[in-house]
């Protein structure tokens, strides 16, 4: 388990990556799918370089390296029982752990009334915060105060970088800048002519530094201070030393004097044996170090190395710092200032020297081989009594034989296991041979299956997709979800990874069941190749409405509530082609439930509908249509589309099952006409827990599109109508 995507834990997955370890599972724990590389920072803020230039894309690094991909806050650990406690999903189990989660610096209290503060870390709130800057300048009149407190060269880089990139958008006219430190001098760490220098650079931009004052407290006008002084401000940022995770305190680590988690030579944990950590997390009694990032990178190599000699039962290896660091400094400009005990030395050729240097480093992660071997089914935990990965029999059984164990099953279903509902007999709790419950009376049944394996790299999530995604199709029928049965298939493990494999599955599943009302009353496991999971779905229905469901009529506007592109991104994610915001975004779409579109679609009379799967929009198009004999007319330009998808389709990146979707092509009238359109392709791309596409009378189609959006669903969009029949059921304009 590498909890944090800090500097040494993204050079443990290219190791990982490049040279897998058969039987060692990877997961990884991030508050963010980017990283961000500090060494580029200033050059961001000052306009040097844009966003994917200076962060490395861990969705895809992840990936590239076979591991799972974790998007949560680290919120605690308990090493005796060896778990990962993280926000708004359960705790992870894990056989060794290494911590790579950075700190921040301890910001006191600030008044309501007072500055807007912001730390320089994590990198997301200080970009944050350049950004809210950027927009007070534009929108306010008058003079503007930013101080940034800590004189270190953190701070003096930072705030040079914002005034420089300021100025060249001319927004920087109106700012009094103020720089300060507790110290007699900004800069003591760096010898006098580095400070010599900077001070000159500050006093020439007009930036004040302030020293001798330790702020205490944010409160109007600005900055208190403990010497009784007040100074202006009305945006702080805030670059003091970090302080350590408050809930560290609790987790009964051994930790240094600061906090820090205490570490060995080996950067491992001097309490917990199975426990490491890196960066800026670690405090390390032996070789002391500054927090700073280039011991983080240096770091990576060692940890990686460890990990895998932890697995293997090798000896460890030593991480040996070196004793002092080669600083480059920028100024702001295109301009750094060169920094190691005596040395000094400043020019833009050193800065041309530093963009050189950084940018190979970003490339090492960011460009990756195009394809990897798939992850195998070999996967295991470390250190488990009950299998050998080493001796592995070579052939699994199959039939029964292939089934979960019985003793992780009812582990699994103890944890997940919710109550019943009244109409059901006999449900999840009796471990019975079958589920029984009574339906509604005077109401229909609709059933629907579905099923898919793994193509998200975390099971948590893999669940909650595809019980959403089985759901739609009861949303589509204008049913209520009552009940589900499960079907899940695991690589083969050892037995405490596939209980905890299974219960991230189900855990994410159980939650959009219960939000939608629908009880998991049992299911089926086995053994296979790779993840894969699959729902069969139980929803009732008026007899009434149920025969409304299939009824168009011409002159009706087709609604799509979801936009499309699923496919194309997933096989570009597999590829290590797809940028980690595109699916971010994606994620998102897929776990949003379309049960308020379909209470909204059934206020605004649609009369017809259908969810949008994996024969595409055109294929789920034609189902809609062929019963009534009718057609429709299709704006290609209205489709409304995930951010990626287009540059996926331009780049012939589709998903595999998309070829034969576009067969269908055969029912759309002239369609060599538009077939050069970039969206093209994404008519037949296949989508995982789509939108809705329904037919709504054309007076209410406007206010329909309208609630859909205020409900969530952003890019509900008008895309066609249908119309009388003719030699072709579709027709794409």
């Amino acid at each position: 388990m590498l909890a944090g995507g800090g500097h040494s834990h993204v050079a443990v997955l290219k190791h990982f990556g490049m040279r897998p370890t058969p039987g060692l599972a990877l997961t990884l724990v991030s508050r963010a799918t980017y990283a961000p590389y500090s060494g580029m920072l200033p050059g961001l803020i000052a306009g040097h370089y844009d966003f994917d230039a200076c962060h490395i894309d861990l969705r895809r690094l992840a990936r590239f390296a076979g591991a799972d991909f974790v998007q949560a806050d680290v919120e605690s650990v308990e090493p005796e029982n060896q778990r990962l406690y993280v926000s708004d999903r359960p705790s992870l189990h894990y056989d060794f752990l290494s911590l790579n989660i950075g700190a921040q610096p301890a910001v006191p209290p600030a008044d309501e009334r007072a500055a807007r503060v912001f730390p320089v870390k994590p990198a997301d709130v200080l970009l944050g915060g350049c950004r809210e800057l950027r927009r007070l300048a534009q929108a306010r009149n008058g003079r503007i105060g930013i101080a940034v407190v800590g004189g270190g060269a953190g701070g003096v880089e930072l705030m040079l970088a914002l005034h420089h990139g300021l100025a060249r958008e001319s927004l920087g006219e109106r700012w009094d800048w103020r720089i300060v430190t507790d110290q007699a001098e900004i800069l003591i760490e760096h010898n006098h002519r580095v400070r010599a220098r900077f001070v000159r650079v500050l006093a020439t931009r007009g930036i004040e530094v302030i020293t001798g004052e330790r702020v205490t407290a944010v409160e109007p006008p600005g900055l208190r201070c403990d010497s009784g002084r007040a100074i202006a401000a009305d945006f702080v940022m805030w670059a003091t030393a970090v302080a350590a995770p408050e809930w560290l305190s609790a987790t009964g680590l051994d930790l240094d004097a600061r906090g820090f988690v205490r570490i060995d030579a080996r950067l491992r944990s001097t309490s917990h044996p199975n426990v490491y950590a890196a960066g800026d997390v670690a405090g390390s009694m032996e070789t002391p170090r500054p927090k700073s990032g280039v011991y983080a990178v240096r770091q990576g190599a060692v940890l990686a190395a460890n990990l895998r000699r932890h697995h293997e039962h090798r000896r460890l290896k030593a991480y040996r710092p070196q004793t002092r660091a080669l600083a480059l400094i920028s100024t702001g400009d295109r301009y750094a200032v060169a920094s190691r005990a005596g040395l000094y030395a400043a020019g833009g050729w050193l800065w041309r020297v530093k963009d050189g240097i950084d940018r190979r480093w970003m490339a090492k992660y960011n460009d990756l081989p195009s394809m990897r071997e798939p992850r195998g089914a070999t996967s295991g935990a470390h250190g488990e009594a009950d299998v050998d990965l080493d001796r592995k029999p070579a052939m699994r059984c199959g039939g029964c034989g292939a089934k979960v164990g019985g003793a992780v099953l009812k582990r699994v279903l103890k944890r997940v296991a919710r109550g019943t509902g009244e109409d059901i007999d006999i449900g999840l709790e009796a471990m019975d041979d079958a589920a029984v419950f009574t339906p509604p009376a005077g109401l229909k049944l609709v059933q629907s299956i579905d099923y898919f394996r793994d193509f998200i790299n975390d099971p948590f999530l893999l669940g909650e997709i595809a019980a959403n995604h089985a759901l739609s199709d009861l949303y589509a029928m204008g049913a209520r979800p009552h009940s589900a049965l499960a079907l899940a298939t695991l690589p083969y493990a050892g037995e405490r990874v596939m209980e905890e494999q299974l219960y991230q599955l189900m855990a994410g599943a159980v939650r959009t069941l219960d939000t939608a009302g629908a009880a998991l009353l049992g299911g089926h496991s086995g053994e296979g190749a790779e993840l894969a999971i699959g729902f069969s779905v139980n929803g009732v229905i008026d007899a009434d409405d149920l025969a409304r469901r299939r009824m168009l009529a011409p002159g009706q506007v087709l609604i799509l509530t979801k936009p499309l592109g699923i496919g194309a991104l997933f096989a570009a994610d597999m590829r290590h082609r797809a940028q980690g915001r595109w699916i971010d975004l994606a994620v998102a779409m897929m776990r949003q439930s379309s049960a308020l579109a379909a209470d909204c679609l059934r206020a605004h009379h649609a009369s017809a509908c259908t969810d949008v799967t994996g024969f595409g929009l055109i294929g789920h198009l034609l189902a809609l249509l062929r019963p009534s004999g009718l057609g429709a007319d299709i704006q290609l330009a209205a489709l409304p589309l995930l951010e990626g998808a287009l540059d996926c389709a331009a780049a012939g990146i589709v998903s595999s099952l998309q070829p034969q979707n576009a067969r269908l092509d055969k029912s759309i009238a002239d369609a060599d006409a538009v077939r050069a359109h970039p969206a093209w392709p994404l008519l037949f791309d296949p989508q995982t827990s789509g939108g809705l596409l329904a037919a709504v009378p054309p007076d209410n189609a406007a206010a329909c599109v309208a609630e859909l959006r205020e409900s969530g669903y952003r890019q509900a969009t008008i895309i066609g109508r249908i119309r009388a029949a003719s030699s072709s059921l579709v027709a794409v304009i």
